[in-house]
Formats: C-alpha cells, sequence, structure tokens
C-alpha cells in the first residue's frame, strides 16, 4: 500500500502540519506492524506449519522487540498530536 506524500500548502498551520506529521507516523507504524506479522507468517510457511518451539520463541522476542519500540514511537506520535491540536485550536500559525 505505501503511505502517501506528504502535502503542506502555503496556509497549512503548524499545529495541522504537526497533526499530519503525525498521521504519516502512525502510518509507518502500522506498515512495521504488518511486517511484523507477515515475517512470523513466512516462518510458519517456510517451515510446513511445523515450527521448532525454540525458533518460534525466538522470533517471538524479536517481535515483542519491535512492538516495544513501536509503542515508544505511538508516546511520540500522541504527543505530537495534542500539540498540534493544542496549536490548531489557538489559531497559530507562520503568516
Amino acid at each position: 500500500m505505501g503511505i502517501p506524500a506528504l502535502t503542506i500548502t502555503e496556509g497549512t498551520t503548524l499545529g495541522g502540519m504537526l497533526v499530519e506529521a503525525a498521521a504519516y507516523f502512525q502510518a509507518g507504524t502500522a506498515e512495521l506492524i504488518g511486517a511484523e506479522g507477515d515475517k512470523l507468517q513466512a516462518l510458519v510457511g517456510a517451515a510446513g506449519g511445523s515450527v521448532s518451539y525454540t525458533l518460534l520463541m525466538t522470533a517471538n522476542e524479536q517481535v515483542k522487540l519491535t512492538m516495544s519500540a513501536l509503542s515508544n514511537l505511538e508516546s511520540a506520535i500522541l504527543s505530537k498530536i495534542a500539540a498540534g491540536t493544542h496549536l490548531f485550536d489557538v489559531g497559530w500559525s507562520f503568516t
């Protein structure tokens, strides 16, 4: 699917820019979560459905690390959305 191009015009407020940028970060995290699922499906599929416990646990640990990192990124995204929404609400812009 991919992520569409970021569109910022002269009339875009700073708050709008922050919220739009956060939406792109969100789309990126969705792509990464999907990739983790694809990785696990490929692992199970390559083994013909018969995967060792050790291999599954190793893959699971890698998925947990990625998801933990994405959780931290999600917190930053929520902060960016809150800041952008506040700036938008108060009408702050470059012009």
